[in-house]
């Protein structure tokens, strides 16, 4: 069977086993998926993590980034390697996978995918002529990969008849329990700090909607239930938000009562710090610099760190996921064939300020010892080639 695109009307629709997907919709989602319950202890886990601000915030960064980053084929030629044109079929399946869809929203979802469940899945859709037209991510809750002697074999809503020519499988770190069929959630590895940080934000939030001050003891001598009731309500009546008295001074009438502020405790007064100490921990988890989500990066950032951060956000936070990435689909034969392979370009994240790529692309054009024309450094600073040809190297005086 595998997985078919075909025309309905002027729309290309995309079909697993001759079942369309259902959109989700407030009816049919699964509870799982909901967000978590307030009223019930917090138990972060892959369907609720993005509720998570830390989480969401370091996810974001990643996925948005990835998105920005345009990918690239090259083929491998005896003269080197050499761009492939815009108009040839795999480009063109890149930069329009799906229908509605770009390939900034196929890589950022994967990204997406890959940081919570640890495992993304990009079904290849056929056209009626056997070809691949189109490419959409299938939810990795919907994928079990099995290996049955030295056959992969993937389970896509209990129909196993999926193979390797149906789908591209992206994978982080290897899971040791299955051999590396799988790859590890971060999200089911490190449940517990994202849940320290959920309940944090839930506590946070609780403090607030209780007017941000700690409750205190109203006693009342000589009253019996019913007027400690009657005394309880007046005494929230004066004081809440619509009497336009909160955080005053309250004042109430009566001989033998008074009032006990309850200050804050040492847990409290440490809330601030515990709350930056979980957001650098979920930054950890991710492998997120803390300062890309506002958070606290335990020192002040000057010019030479903010470049250094860059340069570690590049190099060990994008770069594993991206050599995954790409490794994934160029060794596809279908997708990248013969010695073509996918790359992301980082020049636009690691670029040096205006100063230092002059010096840079000085020494590039030094007639002895340069390594670039003047027409491929133009191109890199997105400037137009230079008119009238020839290898732009300076000429002697």
């Amino acid at each position: 069977m595998g997985l078919r695109a075909f025309l309905r009307g002027d729309d290309i629709q995309l079909q697993i086993d001759r079942a369309e997907s259902r959109a989700l919709t407030r009816d049919n989602v699964p509870a799982a998926m909901l967000p978590y319950s307030r009223t019930a202890l917090l138990n972060v886990g892959t369907s609720n993590a993005l509720a998570v601000c830390d989480a969401y915030a370091c996810v974001r960064c990643l996925a948005d980034t990835v998105a920005s980053l345009p990918p690239k084929i090259y083929r491998k030629t005896p003269a080197g390697r050499v761009q492939v044109g815009d108009d040839q079929r795999l480009a063109a399946l890149l930069r329009i996978p799906s229908p509605g869809s770009t390939s900034a929203d196929l890589f950022g979802l994967m990204m997406v995918y890959l940081n919570l469940y640890g495992n993304a899945y990009v079904g290849k859709f056929r056209g009626p002529d056997g070809e691949v037209a189109q490419l959409a991510l299938i939810h990795p809750d919907r994928v079990v990969p099995e290996t049955r002697g030295s056959t992969l074999v993937y389970r896509i809503d209990g129909d196993d008849s999926y193979g390797v020519r149906d789908l591209v499988h992206v994978k982080g770190m290897p899971d040791p329990a299955n051999g590396g069929l799988l790859g590890l959630s971060p999200v089911a590895q490190c449940r517990l700090a994202l849940t320290l940080s959920a309940n944090l934000q839930e506590s946070a939030q609780q403090f607030f909607e209780n007017g941000s001050r700690p409750s205190g003891i109203l006693s009342v001598d000589g009253a019996s239930e019913e007027g400690l009731s009657r005394w309880r309500e007046a005494w929230r009546n004066q004081q809440s938000l619509q009497a336009g008295k909160m955080h005053s001074i309250a004042v109430v009438e009566g001989e033998g009562t008074s009032f006990t502020a309850l200050g804050f405790n040492a847990s409290d007064s440490e809330f601030l710090g515990q709350r930056e100490l979980s957001a650098r921990e979920v930054c950890r988890i991710f492998r997120v610099p803390p300062s890309f989500i506002a958070a606290d990066s335990g020192g002040s950032l000057t010019y030479s760190t903010v470049l250094q951060e860059n340069l570690y956000f590049a190099t060990h936070s994008l770069r594993p996921w991206l050599v995954r990435i790409e490794r994934a689909f160029s060794n596809d034969p279908e997708l990248m064939p013969g010695n073509s392979y996918l790359e992301f370009s980082l020049d636009s994240l690691l670029r040096a300020d205006p100063a230092e790529r002059a010096s840079l692309y000085t020494a590039a054009l030094n007639p002895q010892t340069g390594w670039m024309t003047r027409s491929e450094i133009r191109e890199l600073e997105n400037l137009a080639p230079e008119q009238g040809g020839g290898n732009g190297q300076p000429q002697p005086a």
